[in-house]
């Protein structure tokens, strides 16, 4: 989560909008937290099923768990960040009015060799 939240400051610092900082820090941070919570969930899916009693409930709930998690961080967190932001002040911005949005970033014409 401290990635996402600097992630987030870094967006505001450079001018982007609260809502277009927290959709970047969201889609940023999904792909490698699914990828660690697909391969945990893979692995102990067949532990899980053949482990035998012991195995099968504390395997269930190493599953459970990491799901909820990313629920939690990709979901409730930034949620949560906003109303603090917005609704309850709680992270204080030095000017509060809207930055100039940034410039697109194109490539530079490639030089022809004439």
């Amino acid at each position: 989560m401290i990635v996402l939240f600097d992630f987030i400051e870094e967006e505001r610092a450079e001018g982007e909008s609260l809502e277009l900082a927290l959709l970047d820090a969201g889609i940023l941070r999904i792909r490698p937290v699914l990828i660690t919570v697909g391969a945990t969930v893979i692995a102990l899916v067949p532990l899980a099923m053949h482990g035998g009693p012991l195995w099968a409930s504390m395997c269930c709930t190493q599953i459970g768990g990491p799901l909820t998690a990313t629920v939690i961080a990709l979901l409730l967190v930034p949620v949560f960040y906003a109303i603090a932001v917005k609704d309850l002040k709680l992270v204080k911005r030095e000017s509060e009015e809207p930055a100039q949005p940034r410039p697109a970033m194109l490539p530079s014409p490639v030089p022809s060799e004439s």
